[in-house]
């Protein structure tokens, strides 16, 4: 169990939160509220891959038909009991947990195998169309029970109405025969208790009338059900009685059949939860750019341009969020972080701390993909001023209590977060302690960051090689934080600086970096000169990275070429050997067949002679065949063309401008702004005088279309789209039918603007994602146009 003081502080359970907002059903919401950080890398890697799925699921396919619903589990266990129905409201409930298990069964059953863990539970959820079509024949939407539902309910219902309008048309016609006195205008048939009534002036009352069954409030009217409607009334009571039991009797048929198969709607409703809790954390993150970190069985991390999640949402974008690389392992299990104020050391530590639970819990995390999280067994942290009235503790005291929890539990598998260790008391003091604790969780082989002010300790390093400094950059000219981690230097508070910048006096200033002493000005110099050459030792290794990286990346795309290469090579050998052997098998037919020929005739002369036929005649065919293979000579001279003529492509019509000469059949033309080499025998001259100069002018060069691959990952969409007009212009002209891009995953906002970019593109006759084998949702096939 993770430590609850760390889950809050951390902010876990607001981003449970969020995520638990993102559901569509109770049960979802449930699930995810349940989360918490788990210890088996099976099953955390396991809930990575579904959520990831459903992630790829929503970017790149058809998400699958989620919609809200309510909690009818208790009803359809409610349904189980012998004799009993459920209310028809109770029952549209229940149609909308079947309406969606049927679609969720049958949701696009061609493509959801290349997701096959989310495939595992749609397989899982059981249809019942008869139970759907048995509901929509008995129930309007509004919960009523049709007509239809029943011929005893239909016939029922069409004598009531004929009953009831003979009633009322009888009682129309003794009101129409009553005396009407000046005034009187309650004249209108109405019921009382259930019966069909007529109004009568008090005074005008006779008891042989009929039945008396209400008074007006002021006592002028009565209402009486006169003596020749009473069996009409009664008929008309007998048949709502009858058409109660025979709703009551289709309610139960219904409820029993839901009672039936209760086990399999729960099981549905349990995995439509499922579902919902991948698609909300899908959701999540998707808004916050998650993806799916790697997770080890070791107590070790290590962050790849790590932000802050709820950060993120908060600033709208990971442009406004400046990244965190950092990492803890047997190597380096503790890293001590200095810097100024408001420089971002705190949400550092919340970074850390909450981007390692949620990736316990199988969420994806907004950091680099190839972020390792390991297993912790505990997890504490102390951030932030948590002072109590209530318990009477102060700002130093409340740190101390939770650091104390975090000493006397501390172990190899333990991971410890400190906010301004030692704060709160005197300098001198709380330095010491500061130091003592870190000294003694290093020896409890703990992983650890810690955040401090104190100079002490920022000389730790030297002497315990386990430790490392690590520091938030200032910009010294502006005097605002860079909120830029780097390792391996400590930072300066820069107390004197911002101070003298937010407009204390100078003098005052002045003052106060002579009282800071030599020692303490010489460590701060000697830091700022140390940020200033790390920072162009990181430039210079990130120019060192491009260029392996797209070194590496040409090795792979040759080595690509070479195999395939040798592919087809290998095919060309097998068929050629393959044809050699039925040459072989035809050559030792025929000359089994001349030698016995010749010997059936004695050697004759005209045997030798249609011997030596059938051989030249085999000869001749082989020549044939060798001068076929040989490339044809063009039909016009080779000398009618020079660099410099204007001149027609005979197949496409194109004009260009011959640029060069390649051997003795192709020439190098210029189409606009398109370099190709074309077989001269499709090429003519036009009328149009050569020019031998032309202005050069930006190009696209067809001589290096090698691969039918274009790698546009960690472009920008513009910068993207650019390179892939051009390479597809390549493409076209090198007579490519199939192209693959190569974009990632990532977000999928690539992929999605590069998709409705080839849709438009007038050279593209179709798209697909491509296939598990092929890169998945990290690939986009492209077929061209013929």
């Amino acid at each position: 169990m993770i430590n609850q003081h760390a889950l809050e502080v951390l902010e876990y359970p607001k981003v449970i939160g969020l995520i638990a907002g993102k559901c569509l059903t109770p049960v979802g919401k449930a699930y995810i509220e349940e989360l918490a950080p788990l210890s088996d890398p099976a099953a955390i890697n396991r809930r990575q891959d579904e959520i990831q799925q459903t992630k790829d699921i929503i970017n790149f396919g058809t998400p699958y038909p989620l919609e809200r619903l309510d909690d009818c589990t208790a009803c359809i266990e409610h349904a189980k009991v012998e004799g009993v129905f459920i209310d028809p409201k109770e029952i549209l409930a229940v149609l909308r947990l079947v309406e969606m298990s049927i679609l969720l069964h049958g949701y696009d059953k061609e493509n959801r195998p290349k997701f096959p863990l989310i495939d595992e539970y749609l397989k899982r959820i059981r249809a019942f169309p008869e139970l759907r079509k048995q509901i929509h024949d008995a129930l309007e939407p509004t919960g009523e029970i049709k007509d239809s539902a029943s011929p005893a309910l239909r016939r029922i219902r069409l004598e009531l109405i004929d009953t009831r309008r003979r009633t009322i048309a009888r009682l129309d016609s003794i009101i129409g025969g009553q005396k009407k006195q000046s005034g009187w205008q309650d004249d209108v048939v109405t019921q009382r208790n259930g019966r069909y009534v007529i109004p009568v002036i008090a005074g005008q009352y006779r008891a042989d009338q009929g039945i008396l069954h209400d008074r007006s409030q002021s006592g002028a009217t009565f209402y009486i059900e006169p003596t020749e409607v009473v069996e009409m009334n009664n008929r008309l009571n007998l048949l709502f009685q009858e058409e109660r039991v025979e709703i009551d009797r289709i309610l139960r048929a219904i409820t029993r059949e839901i009672g039936e198969r209760a086990g399999s709607l729960v099981e549905n409703w349990k995995i439509i939860g499922m579902l919902d809790l991948f698609h909300a954390a899908a959701l999540f993150a998707i808004d916050v750019g998650a993806g799916r970190p790697l997770i080890e069985g070791t107590a070790q991390c290590n962050l790849i341009n790590a932000r802050h999640p709820l950060l993120l949402l908060k600033l709208k974008g990971p442009t406004n969020v400046v990244p965190l690389s950092i990492g803890l392992s047997d190597d380096r299990p503790a890293i001590l972080v200095t810097g100024p104020n408001t420089g971002g050391k705190t949400i550092a530590l919340k970074t850390i701390g909450l981007l390692t639970l949620m990736a316990m819990t199988g969420l994806p995390i907004p950091a680099k993909e190839t972020s390792r999280i390991g297993l912790f067994d505990d997890v504490y942290a102390d951030i932030g001023d948590e002072q109590s009235i209530e318990l009477s503790l102060s700002t130093f005291s409340s740190h101390v209590t939770n650091i104390i929890s975090a000493v006397k539990s501390a172990g190899p598998r333990s991971l410890i977060l400190l906010d301004e260790i030692g704060a709160g008391t005197d300098p001198k003091e709380g330095a010491a302690l500061a130091e003592a604790i870190v000294l003694h969780l290093i020896a409890t082989g703990a992983r650890m960051i810690v955040t401090t002010h104190y100079s002490q300790l920022k000389t730790l390093a030297l002497e315990h090689p386990e430790i490392e400094n690590a520091s938030l950059t200032f910009d010294r000219e502006t005097l605002s934080p860079t909120y830029h981690l780097q390792l391996g230097i400590p930072g300066s508070s820069y107390a004197v600086e911002i101070a003298g910048r937010l407009g204390m006096p100078e003098p005052i200033c002045g003052r106060a970096s002579e009282l800071i002493g030599s020692g303490e000005r010489s460590l701060t110099a000697l830091i700022s000169t140390l940020e200033s050459e790390l920072a162009a030792v990181r430039q210079e290794k990130i120019n060192l990275t491009e260029r392996l990286s797209a070194a590496q990346e040409m090795e792979q795309r040759y080595r690509a070429q070479e195999e395939k290469l040798r592919k087809d090579v290998e095919a060309e050998k097998k068929k050629a050997l393959a044809e050699t052997e039925a040459l072989l098998d035809q050559a030792r037919k025929d000359t089994e067949h001349l030698v016995a020929e010749i010997r059936r005739t004695q050697g004759s002369t005209d045997s030798v002679k249609a011997a030596h036929h059938t051989l030249k005649a085999a000869e001749d065919l082989l020549r044939k065949q060798k001068e076929s293979l040989k490339p044809k000579m063009p039909e016009r001279p080779l000398d009618r063309f020079a660099p410099g003529d204007r001149v027609r492509m005979i197949d496409l019509g194109h004009e260009g401008e011959i640029e060069a000469l390649v051997g003795e059949d192709r020439a190098k033309v210029r189409i606009g702004n398109i370099l190709s080499v074309v077989d001269i025998r499709k090429l003519e001259k036009t009328t149009v005088e050569p020019k031998r100069a032309l202005k050069s002018v930006p190009r696209v060069n067809t001589d290096g279309m090698t691969s039918p691959e274009i790698h546009l990952r960690g472009m920008t969409a513009e910068e993207a789209q650019d390179e892939l007009d051009r390479f597809l212009d390549r493409a076209v002209v090198a007579g490519l039918r199939q192209v693959y891009v190569i974009h990632g995953k990532g977000t999928g906002t690539l992929r999605r603007t590069l998709s409705e970019y080839l849709k438009k593109h007038r050279d593209v006759e179709s798209i697909r994602m491509g296939d598990w084998n092929e890169g998945g949702a990290g690939v986009t096939i492209v077929t061209l146009k013929t």
